[in-house]
């Protein structure tokens, strides 16, 4: 087996798991993320480090959703734009606002895929107990978010960063380039 099969079957494997299988006592630990006026929660395992927003280098070439590249002590991070991409998908009806002094990098490890979020602000880090998040809203419209794992009582949209980032218009071909 080749290097690349390799890592395409670990990830395989990582992204086969179910969400909750490392939730203890059917809790989840969420950062919540702010982007415009929604909150989002992420699934702490894994969030890496929250940083503040720094200087973004442009990716020409790449959808609007890709805010470029950050250099995060020495390593060259891809940075979506989370809100964007979100309005793209269309999970997220605001319009993104632009980065500002609050704005936060978040950054993810999944499957192997190291990426930086760029939200608006990272307000907690906070336990939800698994029976607290029902099904979202668009999946009682009957249609399929599967991005959104469901919502809190108080209106909390819960991501799955492992259905988020194997969207395929994440994808950057280089024909394209």
């Amino acid at each position: 087996m080749t290097d690349i099969q390799q890592i395409l079957a670990e990830r395989a494997r990582v992204l086969a798991q179910p969400l909750n299988a490392h939730a203890t006592d059917g809790e989840l630990q969420l950062v919540v993320i702010t982007l415009g006026d929604e909150r989002y929660g992420v699934d702490s395992r894994w969030v890496q480090e929250v940083v503040p927003a720094t200087r973004v280098t442009p990716l020409p070439g790449t959808a609007a959703y890709w805010a470029g590249l950050v250099n995060l002590r020495g390593r060259l991070v891809p940075l979506l734009d989370l809100n964007s991409f979100l309005v793209t998908l269309g999970v997220h009806a605001a319009q993104p606002p632009a980065p500002n002094a609050t704005s936060r990098i978040v950054l993810v490890s999944v499957a192997g895929l190291e990426v930086g979020l760029l939200a608006d602000d990272v307000s907690e880090v906070r336990r939800v107990a698994a029976s607290q998040i029902g099904p979202s809203l668009a999946e009682s419209a009957g249609s399929s978010q599967p991005m959104i794992v469901g919502v809190t009582t108080d209106l909390l949209s819960v991501l799955d960063l492992e259905a988020l980032l194997r969207d395929p218009q994440l994808a950057v071909k280089d024909d394209v380039i």
